[in-house]
């Protein structure tokens, strides 16, 4: 893989989560298999969180131009870390399955591809993950909270969660539905990154979806 130049954000072609990392940096991780009390494998928290992580720390060395500034952008970086506030924040209070957190990050991924200006950063990723996880709830689960409480789990305003939830889809050109093929790519994907093959799992393939799409509340 070509190192990116100093100068453009950080991405790849066919996804910028789904490039195979060095495998050296999640080996820690592998015995790491068991699910957490959301109902998402431990090992997908981490990889997820892992690659955010790494992808911010690339881009907050760019600086930031005043015409990419969205509404996902907060003025200062939140002191929580991207680990620490999907795992002890949105897990944790919204009990996310791994099929949500998936389709949470193929519509972050989705984001960067359709606006190629916009670039994650510790601005923006907090609450680019709250957004993704409360619409991937709403898409896929029978049951889920409404904005409100992803509100309260989130730390930011209702209004600020209504509005996110309207920019994202904005964003992603109001497409939630993932074919099949596309989410269990994105799936083995993240379990290739500690060399596992994905554990076979018995629920449909996200796309199926059980929710609506967005919507205030």
């Amino acid at each position: 893989r070509t190192k990116s130049s100093p100068a453009s954000p950080y991405r790849t072609a066919g996804g910028l989560l789904l490039e195979r990392t060095r495998l050296s940096a999640y080996a820690e991780m592998a015995e790491h298999g068991e699910a957490s009390s959301s109902g998402t494998p431990d090992l997908i928290v981490q990889v997820i969180s892992k690659l955010l992580e790494d992808l911010v720390a690339r881009n907050d060395q760019l600086p930031l131009v005043p015409a990419q500034v969205t509404p996902f952008h907060s003025s200062r970086p939140p002191a929580i870390t991207v680990r620490n506030y999907l795992e002890d924040r949105i897990l944790k209070y919204a009990g996310c399955s791994e099929e949500t957190v998936i389709l949470a990050l193929i519509y972050i991924d989705q984001v960067v591809q359709f606006n190629p200006e916009f670039v994650i950063n510790s601005l923006n990723v907090h609450r680019l993950l709250i957004t993704a996880i409360m619409l991937a709830s709403k898409f896929f689960d029978d049951v889920y909270y409404n904005n409100a409480y992803y509100a309260r789990v989130g730390g930011i305003s209702n209004s600020e969660v209504n509005s996110l939830e309207m920019e994202m889809l904005r964003m992603i050109s109001f497409s939630l539905f993932v074919q099949g093929d596309q989410y269990e790519r994105y799936r083995a994907s993240l379990y290739s990154h500690v060399g596992q093959p994905p554990p076979p799992h018995a629920a449909a393939a996200a796309a199926g979806g059980g929710g609506g799409g967005g919507g205030g509340g």
